[in-house]
């Protein structure tokens, strides 16, 4: 039994790589598989990165054009792998998705993948994004040390651990930067009291009924950065995010989702 909810992502990448052992992995799959775990902080634990991360790194990856897809897939069996095990309740790799608009090889123009506009965070959000700098701050120290270490190999030619250390450090770097630009502005919501006729909007915690069955829902709608499906915390820029903005009690909702079509009935906005 795993301590502590989950493996670390070292642990569990070292867990996957010998569990998967007897089929053929090209040393490229491998460093698809480093570089998702240097993304999101190899001493995080699985149980720790949340379905917003791996949808933003598909974008980053969804930069380099029309081999991205090719690219997650080592990284969507990695995720597989951790639902397999029980590590997690709520599978990840279908958030592994790169955009359209990233398909046909085009490059996104200005800002990092992270680029998203100012966040608006809850207290615990910016905390946890905080903790995840400097986990990352952390990582940076280790991937400096096996470059060094890499470098006492002097034939540079073929020297595949140092491309993949630099390259790791690169993915660091990147997603710090990220991070410390969304910090920076931003906007920590509070809690504030419902009132009547209150409007939903980020940090609102919105309850539903369905129209057809009756089974009632209760989502809250917060940040991309934010977002995690198995607390029931929504995105706002996702299609029932988007759905459910600027509602107030008893305004009637239909969603558009890849299984059909939902009708709703909001029964409450709380702030």
């Amino acid at each position: 039994m795993v301590a502590n909810g989950g493996p670390s992502l070292s642990e569990a990448l070292t867990r996957f790589v010998a569990a998967k052992k007897n089929i053929k992995n090209t040393p490229t799959d491998h460093q698809e598989l480093g570089r998702f775990v240097a993304w999101c902080g190899r001493s995080r634990t699985v149980v720790e990165v949340s379905p917003a991360e791996v949808a933003e790194y598909a974008q980053y990856i969804g930069l380099g054009g029309i081999e991205s897809a090719q690219r997650l897939n080592p990284v969507k069996a990695f995720l597989s792998f951790w639902k397999e095990q029980g590590w997690i309740q709520n599978g990840l790799a279908a958030h592994l998705r790169v955009p359209r608009s990233r398909r046909s090889g085009g490059r996104r123009s200005g800002g990092g993948a992270g680029a998203v506009g100012s966040a608006h965070l809850s207290p615990e959000g910016y905390a946890r994004l905080v903790a995840q700098v400097e986990l990352l701050k952390g990582e940076r120290a280790l991937v400096v040390e096996d470059i060094r270490l890499a470098m006492a190999d002097k034939d540079f030619r073929e020297n595949a651990p140092l491309e993949a250390a630099k390259e790791r450090q690169g993915f660091i770097e990147s997603r710090i930067r990220d991070l410390e630009s969304s910090l920076a502005t931003a906007e920590i919501l509070s809690v504030k009291l419902a009132q009547a006729g209150q409007r939903s909007a980020v940090g609102a915690r919105v309850s539903l009924r369905d129209a057809d069955s009756g089974k009632k829902v209760a989502y809250t709608l917060v940040d991309v950065r934010e977002a995690d499906a198995a607390s029931g915390k929504i995105s706002t820029s996702s299609p029932v995010g988007q759905a459910l903005l600027d509602k107030v009690a008893g305004d009637e909702v239909t969603i558009n989702v890849p299984r059909g079509t939902l009708h709703y009935i909001i029964e409450k906005v709380a702030g």
